[in-house]
């Protein structure tokens, strides 16, 4: 295999990596601050579960399959079609489909305690009525709700707040030439755009910027955000023509809702994996410091044999701190 599509397989499995930690944190943050946001409104967790289960299984309704496509037929062709774009990976094409089902699975299995209907037709009237309820809920509380978000953000990863820039908006206006798609699923998944978190230069250092419609999905572009930031620790050692030859393969929204369906999963194995002594920004520099090819090894042995895993990470955690 050419080093360039080792390192396209790399950063697919960084994006991976990305995605994954965004869409666990969707799920969960909330419950991490549960005592600061019942003080603004008791209501807002309720529907913060609520739009969480919403963000992912939205891709298993006739609207998302409509336009992007069934899911276990997508992800049953990266087994076997060339032009399939994680064609021949070692982890998405293996790993991709068993962990969307497993996330829809654990989905659905919260539902009833969530009050969230499964029943196609009343699920798309139960979205609108969500959102328009975490509108008018936040819409007193947006600098609190922003402010609860950078700390969280700055909890999990150890970010100064300093470097994180968030705001919550009514509704999501891209710069020209922000984000731009390659594909009609691309223009799709951007003309409905929620939420961003891209990393930008400023001044002589770089910040995760990041915007979305409610807080939680400014928890997940804060989280997606920094964890581009720090994974671009696996990026800088390319040369610029190399580094702009992946991106141009890799780096595209067409491919993100993908990896968010199964990188909930995907993430939550990784964790399993984390030794516990070692911060996850570190764990996740780490992982994207590794070699193209080797990267791949060793999540394969963080999914397929975690307890191993982790025993070698703690251990080479030991040996760096010495």
């Amino acid at each position: 295999m050419s080093d360039l599509r080792l390192e396209i397989q790399k950063r697919h499995t960084l994006n991976w990596l990305i995605q994954g930690a965004a869409q666990h944190a969707g799920m969960t943050f909330h419950h991490l601050v549960r005592d600061e946001l019942n003080d603004l409104d008791p209501k807002l967790l309720l529907l913060y579960d609520q739009y969480a289960l919403i963000n992912l299984l939205q891709y298993w309704q006739i609207e998302g399959a409509l336009i992007l496509g069934w899911p276990p037929w997508f992800w049953r062709r990266a087994a076997a079609d060339p032009k399939h774009p994680f064609y021949n990976h070692p982890l998405l094409s293996k790993f991709g489909g068993r962990f969307a089902e497993a996330g829809r699975q654990r989905a659905l299995g919260r539902c009833q305690e969530k009050k969230l209907t499964r029943l196609p037709i009343a699920f798309s009237f139960q979205v609108q009525r969500i959102v328009q309820q975490l509108r008018t809920l936040e819409a007193p509380h947006r600098a609190r709700l922003v402010q609860i978000a950078k700390a969280t953000a700055s909890l999990v990863w150890g970010i100064s707040r300093e470097q994180l820039d968030a705001e919550l908006c009514s509704k999501i206006m891209l710069k020209p030439g922000m984000l731009q798609p390659r594909n009609f699923q691309g223009a799709m998944f951007r003309a409905g755009i929620v939420g961003y978190g891209v990393v930008q230069q400023s001044g002589t250092g770089l910040l995760v910027v990041s915007k979305a419609t409610n807080w939680q999905l400014l928890c997940k572009e804060l989280v997606k955000g920094t964890a581009d930031l720090i994974c671009l620790h696996g990026l800088n050692r390319l040369d610029d023509e190399t580094y702009h030859q992946v991106l141009s393969v890799t780096d595209h929204l067409d491919l993100e809702p993908w990896m968010l369906q199964s990188g909930g999963e995907f993430w939550r194995r990784i964790l399993t994996a984390a030794p516990d002594a070692v911060p996850l920004a570190r764990m996740l520099m780490h992982l994207a410091r590794l070699s193209a090819g080797t990267l791949e090894t060793v999540v394969a042995e963080m999914i397929e044999q975690p307890e191993s895993a982790k025993l070698q990470l703690a251990k080479k955690w030991s040996r760096m701190n010495e």
